[in-house]
């Protein structure tokens, strides 16, 4: 190459990295001051391949949107797009005077908002719906600090709740078949047990001793919603290392008779308050039954990881003695006193609405379990330590008493606890 054409080449090089930059630039800025309009343009479009071009564009836009531009597309939606009041009154008002037909349509429709019409005509394309959730979990991000976009939030959950209600989830077991894609996605949401390794996951997935179950839903096949890791003893564990060991002698099917369920994990930050896990355990036990008719018990070993938080509030003494070291040989020497104390987290309520102070044992006593037994040292990883103090609870689905514990527990707020615990 000659000379000429090397410092040729050079100032091509740099004419065309001056305008990239400005270019992405001045697109961003396009965008962002185009996202009401496309807004606009998606809610008045009356075209179906239309609305999935300004769809797609929407979703783009917001992308590039950084924190403070989101929140004030977030306050717009809130503010704008929100019920007219003067006509909900009038409806209200006509509905009351005479409750028609009509005037009960008119009234249901004065109560939608835009921003729900808006959320509706997004969800068109394939993609769109994982879009919304994810668009659901940048708000809840935001309403940690700041709780001005309850009403945008709250669109998106009710919308939620019926899109992804039962009739809509896919129950698919996770084994070593599964896609790599989805088996990675596994290891990432995981958040009761990490999974550090792909050996590891194979323990959990690919032994005949283990299962684990997953609900996808159509609109997102290739992310799980929820998914259950289940161990088949032939005891009920008082410890999560018989579970996690890798060199563990393992049970064949028929030797088992218990099903442990010990990690239970949402996947979607923007599914948050949506109920998944009553119908997962309930569908997994229905199968395990029918599949493996020896298997009697079914069992959980869940953490407590709020115990020692509700400890430093009602306890404080006893909180800082044990903090004062991360030994276990330190919090062995307090065993009796936070027997004592787990008891009362677990079973006196200090909430205003009466229910269960632990959120892991809301869960599972709304799903109609009960609290089979106490144990301590059950988990000493320093996650644990910190926060619940090594305990671990076995909870226990019989069969014969879910529907019966659930409606205790609903109607009365009524503790299920096996005697003597």
């Amino acid at each position: 190459m000659s000379y000429t054409q090397t410092i040729s080449s050079l100032l091509e090089n740099l004419f065309e990295k001056s305008i990239k930059a400005p270019t992405k630039l001045l697109f961003k800025k396009k965008s962002k001051d185009g996202v009401y309009q496309v807004l606009e343009k998606l809610l008045n479009t009356k075209s179906n391949t239309t609305r999935v071009k300004y769809a797609k564009e929407f979703f783009a836009i917001v992308d590039l949107l950084d924190d403070r531009e989101f929140k004030d597309l977030m306050l717009h939606l809130r503010d704008e797009r929100d019920i007219d009041a003067n006509l909900l009154k009038l409806c209200s008002e006509n509905y009351i005077n005479e409750n028609s037909e009509i005037n009960y349509i008119k009234l249901q429709e004065a109560l939608s908002t835009e921003r729900k019409d808006l959320f509706r005509k997004l969800n068109c394309f394939d993609e769109s719906t994982i879009h919304l959730v994810n668009l659901r979990k940048r708000i809840l991000s935001h309403s940690t600090a700041n709780q001005n976009f309850q009403k945008v939030e709250h669109d998106l959950k009710t919308l939620f709740i019926d899109w992804f209600n039962r009739g809509f989830l896919i129950l698919k077991p996770i084994d070593w078949n599964t896609p790599a894609s989805i088996l990675e996605k596994i290891i990432k949401y995981e958040s009761v047990h990490q999974i550090n390794t792909w050996r590891e996951l194979r323990d959990r997935i690919d032994s005949h001793d283990r299962r684990c179950f997953a609900f996808f839903h159509p609109a997102m096949a290739t992310e799980p919603l929820i998914f259950v890791e289940i161990a088949f003893l032939n005891e009920v564990p008082s410890k999560i290392d018989i579970i996690l060991d890798t060199q563990r002698n393992a049970l064949s099917e028929a030797e088992a008779n218990t099903a442990v369920f010990y990690s239970i994990s949402n996947c979607q930050r923007g599914l948050d308050g949506i109920s998944f896990g009553n119908f997962l355990l309930k569908e997994v036990v229905t199968f395990i039954e029918k599949e493996i008719p020896n298997i009697k018990n079914f069992i959980t070993l869940s953490p407590v990881p709020k115990f020692m938080a509700w400890l430093k509030t009602h306890d404080n003494v006893l909180h800082t003695e044990i903090n004062t070291s991360p030994e276990i040989e330190h919090i062995n020497k307090y065993e009796e006193q936070l027997n004592i104390r787990i008891r009362d987290y677990l079973l006196i309520s200090n909430r205003e609405d009466k229910k269960p102070n632990d959120p892991v044992s809301r869960f599972h006593l709304g799903n109609g379990a009960s609290i089979y037994r106490i144990n301590f040292m059950a988990d000493t990883s320093k996650s644990s330590l910190q926060k619940g103090a090594s305990f671990m609870i076995n909870y226990k689905y019989d069969t014969k008493y879910i529907e019966k514990n659930h409606e205790q527990y609903t109607k009365h707020n009524q503790i299920i606890v096996k005697k003597n615990i």
